[in-house]
């Protein structure tokens, strides 16, 4: 009996053991299938992940088309003012030497001035409104201003306390050392006219001028108000830099003109500034004005910057005067105008007048053949990249040494002796082709200059960049033609010229096109602020030779003033004297000179 019991338990636990088994078996079968499954999935997708990243790899990477946001507030510590200084010197770079060629800039602005002449009379055309006698005691208003202006602006603050007779009271705030975004500033109590006068200076220390150089748009809203209440808004967008320091200004400038104008309610508010401090004083008025207690503040801007857009600068005519002078460049001069002078710059013929230049200057044409001579003569000067002259480039034909370098063709750089090396070439130029000479001696100089005396001038004139290229940047390794030696190739010169000359112009068209098409992406355009009053001197009358030598033209009669509508300002109008005229000292001649003209007979100047 025990047996039979001892047996059946063990038959028992042997067949529990068995299911039991079986079961974890079959368990552990599946995750292990599982387990499987999944790293086989997991391989699957690696594979296609990196097969993914191998087609995408030769793909150009699309452009992030977010901008970083320029700053808003003026720099507390050095850090931010490197970083912004670094950026604005970037900026800088980009828009001027990254755009314009030196050849443009030292030739191309110098010949489109000259084929402009002057322009003056146009700010007396259209709309224009000239001005009279009624404006004499306005003038003299401005011309009084503008004194202080200039002496805060270039003499001690001392010499300029003493210029206005103004007291250590009368000085509110006085802030004289310039950084980043933080122009130099002062506010003052006139007790002479009643008013407390805010004056800025100008883009006079480096910071200050990093500050006009930060000409990005930014967006600028000005709240309309009118005894305490919102009647509008205008939107737009203006200097970013002129934005920035007219905030920091405004930070001291808004307290202590609070308590002022408190203590002093029959007492006026007038922002003033020349050049960059007028366009951030502009800007600071509209700031100024949001506040009741300043909402009757105005503003003299003396050739201001092209500073905010159409809608602003319009809705500051009841407040904002503007004053320019003659031809001067800087109200006129933004992003926008300076992309469509280069424009106009670019498609004018300069780069022929440079060429005839060339050839009818003693001179240079000296220099020019001296270094086409040097360049047939010395190989490592046409190949700078060849340190050591090769005897092999001396015996080639041209085509064995165009066919074993081509790559080097391709890659040759400007040199130093190049044919006015200053301008540099933007374009690639196109490789005119040429046969091999049969005359053995001359072998070298057109295995060294395989394009040397095919250049044609039709070429030269249908294309711009060909032109530089060929021309001035050296590129194809030629120099200008001698015309006093090649008879037989200035002939083909003219029968091309005369196949060709329709090609040409149609090129310039196009060209005027694409240039027009890139100043629409140039931003918004920018313009002076408020109501502007422009001095214009007349050309002057052909004097008659029957005339006395001592007779002399009377300038006051070729000054007016006119009031100008702001369409005339977005276009660069260039002169000679465009950069001397935007001087404090140019302005004050001129409206000595208007003051006098308008002057009654026996009236006497109170300045």
């Amino acid at each position: 009996m025990g047996t039979k019991n001892m047996a059946a338990a063990m038959g028992t636990a042997v067949l529990l053991y068995l299911v039991l088994s079986g079961r974890l078996s079959v368990e552990d079968a599946e995750e292990r299938r599982l387990l499987k499954e999944a790293t086989r999935q997991q391989t699957i997708q690696q594979k296609e992940k990196k097969k993914k990243n191998k087609h995408n790899k030769d793909k150009p990477k699309p452009k992030d088309n977010r901008t970083v946001k320029w700053p808003d507030k003026a720099p507390v510590h050095f850090g931010q003012t490197v970083g912004v200084a670094a950026r604005t010197v970037r900026y800088t770079w980009k828009e001027t030497l990254g755009k314009w060629t030196l050849g443009e800039i030292a030739f191309g602005i110098k010949y489109f001035m000259k084929q402009q002449g002057n322009l003056q009379h146009e700010f007396t055309e259209g709309k224009s409104v000239q001005l009279g006698h009624e404006v004499r005691d306005e003038l003299v208003f401005l011309l009084r201003h503008l004194k202080l202006c200039m002496y805060f602006s270039k003499k001690p603050y001392k010499v300029f306390m003493e210029h206005g007779r103004y007291r250590n009271d009368d000085v509110l705030v006085k802030k004289c050392k310039a950084r980043l975004m933080r122009p130099s500033f002062t506010v003052v109590r006139d007790a002479d006219t009643k008013c407390f006068l805010l004056l800025i200076r100008g883009a006079i220390s480096l910071q200050e001028r990093l500050t006009a150089a930060t000409g990005a748009a930014v967006p600028f809203h000005h709240v309309v108000m009118h005894e305490g209440v919102v009647t509008d808004v205008v939107l737009g967008h203006a200097h970013c830099g002129m934005v920035v320091a007219a905030r920091w200004i405004a930070k001291y400038a808004v307290p202590a003109l609070t308590d002022a104008i408190r203590q002093h309610p029959d007492y006026n508010v007038k922002i003033i500034g020349h050049s960059m401090g007028a366009g951030i004083a502009s800007i600071l008025t509209y700031m100024l004005r949001e506040h009741k207690e300043l909402s009757s503040c105005t503003c003299i801007a003396f050739a201001p910057a092209a500073c905010m857009t159409w809608e602003l600068a319009e809705s500051g005519k009841d407040f904002i005067t503007t004053l320019v002078n003659r031809t001067d460049l800087v109200p006129a001069f933004s992003k926008v105008s300076a992309a469509q002078l280069r424009a106009e710059v670019t498609v004018s013929s300069w780069l022929s007048d440079l060429r005839d230049q060339i050839q009818h200057t003693r001179f240079l044409n000296l220099v020019n053949r001296s270094v086409a001579f040097m360049r047939s003569h010395v190989p490592f000067v046409s190949h700078p990249h060849s340190k050591v002259v090769d005897a092999d480039m001396l015996v080639k034909p041209n085509e064995d040494l165009k066919e074993e370098g081509t790559h080097a063709t391709e890659q040759k750089k400007h040199h130093c002796l190049s044919c006015f090396p200053c301008m540099v070439l933007r374009h690639p130029s196109p490789t005119p082709t040429s046969s091999a000479s049969s005359n053995p001696a001359s072998a070298p100089q057109v295995a060294l200059h395989n394009n040397n005396t095919v250049i044609t001038e039709s070429e030269l004139i249908s294309n711009n960049s060909a032109l530089i290229a060929d021309l001035i940047a050296g590129c194809s390794g030629s120099a200008l033609p001698d015309t006093e030696s090649d008879s037989e190739s200035e002939s083909e010169l003219e029968i091309i010229r005369e196949t060709k000359e329709p090609e040409s112009s149609k090129t310039q068209l196009e060209l005027l096109a694409d240039a027009n098409l890139d100043v629409s992406t140039e931003g918004p355009q920018l313009f002076p602020p408020g109501r502007i009053m422009h001095m214009v001197v007349l050309p002057t009358p052909e004097r008659d030779p029957a005339l006395e030598v001592g007779s002399a033209v009377n300038e006051e009669e070729l000054v007016n003033v006119y009031e100008t509508p702001r369409e005339f300002y977005s276009k660069i109008r260039l002169a000679r004297s465009m950069i001397r005229d935007h001087y404090m000292p140019r302005y004050i001649k001129t409206l000595q000179i208007l003051i006098d003209k308008f002057a009654k007979p026996g009236q006497e100047e109170i300045l």
